[in-house]
């Protein structure tokens, strides 16, 4: 219940919408600051993918280089970081509200659901060519 009530009208726009309308926006200040804290450039990202975390909040996942760094997944402030390598599945979905993203690992599996279509399938085609490189 607390959590519809801190997300409920990000939720309720998603609901009408069809779409999440922050799915192509801009970073938070917050979001920025805890990216650069990880040590991430900004201005070099390669990916960038912002949706909704399933019991949670608002999730991004920015891809820079040779990792992944996932925001609000735990919770709202965490930050996780992925070595690209790490990444054993990869997959895009479109469902009722937008693009939902999979990813698998040795330690878990994420995703994030209300994810702008081009967004999601510029992550998608990074990771996937990453998976199938040769290491």
């Amino acid at each position: 219940m607390l959590n519809s009530l801190i997300h409920g009208e990000d939720l309720f726009e998603i609901l009408i919408e069809g779409a999440n309308p922050y799915a192509d926006g801009p970073l938070s200040e917050g979001e920025q600051s805890r990216l650069k804290g990880a040590g991430l450039d900004l201005s070099a990202l390669d990916a960038l993918a912002i949706g909704r975390v399933v019991k949670g909040g608002r999730g991004v996942w920015a891809l820079a280089g040779d990792r992944l760094v996932m925001l609000g997944y735990r919770y709202r402030d965490s930050v996780d970081t992925l070595a690209r390598r790490d990444i054993t599945h990869i997959e895009s979905e479109t469902g009722r509200y937008g693009e939902t993203v999979r990813l698998n690992t040795s330690q878990g599996s994420w995703s994030m659901y209300a994810v702008d279509a081009a967004r999601a399938g510029q992550l998608v085609q990074l990771l996937g060519q990453a998976r199938m490189a040769p290491h």
